[in-house]
């Protein structure tokens, strides 16, 4: 009987029990909708109910040292037509027709075509906006973008890089400032949101809202767009007259780091970029961004070593009976000419690579490759530009004896144009080396950030630096270079004429070309130049690279109001 009254009970029970369930799970369902997934079903509506656009925020302005803009984003403005019971196609290709020149075939193509929304018209200029907004043809619909623009058509190209599109269509920076400076440049797009009907339509009377784009960053360069002028000019000329493959030209401010000048040559078009993105040696910054061979503008680091160590001083001689044997390699100078005995001076005069191999052996690899290390050579400067290369140096000694040999007079090792001009920076510096920079400010929405100069490392000594100074007068007023040598000015500097290696050896009919140097008495600047494999009237320096320093040199001092310091 208990049986019996058990299952009745059960039967009875069950309804109570399901319903019991069912207002918990719809309890649960409730909390998880109302509370768990809001914000999800809050945006789900909002979708269904609000139509978004998007606000272009404006990219911030690029200015040379002289608060010009060298890059600036200018406003145009695309046209929409939205159909509507109350539009008129009539209407609105009279109304075009009123204001610009346009495709009527192709307007109407796209009028043709079953869409609520067509972009009919792209790139209007202000006065064409406002003209049509008063004609309010309806269904016309007229929004904001910004082009990037360059007004001194190619002038920094290389430094600059360019805006372009990435595969969202989102405009994007790409190589030197535009790419490293993204961050600040770009900005924060803004939002509009309007209220639409079920068919899609904008609610006339419906709310809005507005999230306000923040405006990008703007770039206050160190660059001065007239020592800029005068470099890009001087390497255009000297890449053509020297027929040259390619040519750099960088102008730094050896106190402080600041680069007032960086130029290459060939150079490409911002305003149409596009056409060169499958050119990628042509977009490369090669000041920063190409490692080579540097040849003899590498000794003055050597013997700088080798004096800062105290392994030689400059009154130490060199006995230069003729070539030598390393691992098997025989060394020889690069004329085939040998001096006898020669002081320090003349072994910079003279270029001697056996003298500089003796010098290397002095020093030593280990302790070398640590100053070496310590002039930024086969590192990164870490300038604020994209595309800076480390190069490549010896980093494990010991080396064997031919590769100290090569490397203490810069054969065997890589580094890049902007690694030399900051290691003979180091040495007009008082032996200080400096961070190079192109950006002296940011400035924004919420503030500005200037760049303070910083001390990367000291490599040398003060006395050492003053001594290598002097030395490096002597070996351009006496050394092969000295018939080109300018007659107004005393200059500091070294001549470097490096084979292009090649499978097994070096290439002896291309050459890249290296004058790296600056004014003793003034020191304003520091600056090289450097040609890629020039041919006429010879691949040598001391007759295509120095002549075209001396040349833009002379422009710079000119420009600087320096007094000639020759007699």
């Amino acid at each position: 009987m208990r049986k019996f009254s058990d299952s009745k009970n059960f039967r009875l029970a069950l309804p109570k029990y399901f319903l019991y369930f069912a207002t918990c799970f719809i309890i649960f369902r409730l909390f998880q909708i109302q509370v768990l997934n809001t914000s999800r079903y809050r945006a789900e509506a909002k979708q269904q109910q609000w139509k978004g656009d998007i606000i272009p925020s404006k990219r911030g302005t690029i200015y040379s040292s002289d608060k010009y803009p060298v890059a600036q984003s200018i406003q145009k403005y695309d046209l929409y037509y939205e159909a509507s019971d109350k539009t008129d196609e009539t209407e609105l290709l009279h109304g075009l027709d009123t204001v610009i020149e346009y495709d009527r075939n192709e307007v109407r193509n796209i009028l043709s075509k079953e869409t609520r929304r067509a972009k009919l018209l792209t790139n209007l200029d202000y006065q064409q906006k406002t003209i049509l907004e008063g004609l309010k043809i309806p269904g016309v619909i007229i929004e904001p973008y910004y082009v990037r623009e360059y007004p001194e058509d190619d002038m920094l190209a290389h430094l600059l890089g360019f805006v372009g599109k990435d595969k969202y269509g989102t405009d994007v920076g790409y190589y030197g400032l535009e790419q490293y400076y993204e961050g600040d440049l770009a900005g924060t797009p803004g939002n509009k949101f309007q209220e639409q009907s079920a068919s899609g339509n904008i609610i006339l009377w419906g709310n809005t809202e507005v999230i306000e784009p923040v405006n990008g960053s703007d770039l206050h360069l160190t660059i001065d767009r007239n020592v800029q002028f005068l470099a890009e000019k001087s390497i255009k000329r000297g890449v053509d007259i020297y027929n040259a493959k390619s040519g750099s030209v960088i102008v730094v401010h050896p106190e402080t780091g600041k680069i007032l000048a960086m130029a290459n040559y060939p150079v490409f078009d911002l305003d149409k970029y596009a056409d060169f993105v499958d050119e990628k040696n042509l977009l490369r910054n090669s000041a920063i961004g190409t490692v080579y061979e540097a040849g003899s503008v590498i000794k003055p680091i050597t013997m700088a070593s080798a004096m800062d160590s105290g392994r030689i001083s400059k009154n130490s001689v060199y006995n230069d009976t003729g070539p030598k044997i390393y691992s098997g390699h025989t060394i020889d100078n690069w004329d085939g000419k040998h001096h006898g005995e020669e002081t320090m001076t003349e072994i910079l005069q003279h270029s001697n690579n056996m003298g500089m191999a003796w010098i290397g052996t002095q020093i030593g690899d280990k302790a070398l490759l640590e100053y070496f290390s310590d002039f930024y050579l086969g590192k990164k400067l870490s300038i604020d530009l994209d595309g800076e290369e480390r190069g490549l140096i010896y980093s494990n000694p010991p080396l064997k004896e031919i590769e100290l040999a090569n490397a203490s007079f810069g054969q065997g090792i890589s580094v890049t144009p902007l690694q030399v001009a900051m290691s003979f920076s180091a040495i007009a510096n008082k032996g200080f080396l400096m961070k190079p920079y192109v950006v002296e400010e940011v400035s924004g929405p919420d503030g500005s950030s200037k760049t303070e100069p910083e001390i990367l490392s000291r490599p040398i000594s003060t006395q050492t630096a003053d001594e290598m100074v002097g030395m490096l007068t002597e070996a351009v007023a006496g050394g092969e270079a000295k018939f080109f040598v300018s007659k107004k000015y005393q200059i500091a500097g070294k001549t470097g004429t490096a084979q292009v290696p090649v499978s097994g050896g070096y290439d002896a009919d291309r050459t890249n070309a290296t004058f790296v140097g600056f004014f003793p008495s003034y020191r304003n600047f520091v600056m090289l130049i450097r040609l890629e494999e020039p041919s006429s009237p010879s691949g040598y320096a001391a007759e295509t690279a120095v002549p075209l320093w001396m040349s833009l040199a002379e422009e710079l001092a000119n420009y600087y109001n320096l007094r000639p310091d020759k007699e």
